[in-house]
């Protein structure tokens, strides 16, 4: 016989912590698409190279909130 176990299941989140997750990150991202845009539309010489890496910055974290403590819940 063998002495294969499996884990117990970790206790899941509750579905609102999983719902915010996701509209939070989902709303950040929509937010980056919309900077890089005005940025890389040329309104303001100025302003528009922290809006294009205020974008790309706002992108990135929309896909790399929802992974802090990925390992906790998986």
């Amino acid at each position: 016989m063998s002495d294969f176990q499996v884990n117990p299941r970790v206790k899941s989140e509750p579905t609102g912590a999983a719902l915010g997750r996701f509209i939070g990150a989902f709303v950040l991202f929509l937010g980056g698409i919309v900077l890089f845009g005005s940025g890389a539309s040329g309104g303001n010489p100025t302003l528009d190279p922290y809006m294009v890496v205020g974008g790309i910055l706002a992108v990135g974290l929309a896909f790399g909130l929802p992974m802090i403590g990925a390992h906790e819940r998986g």
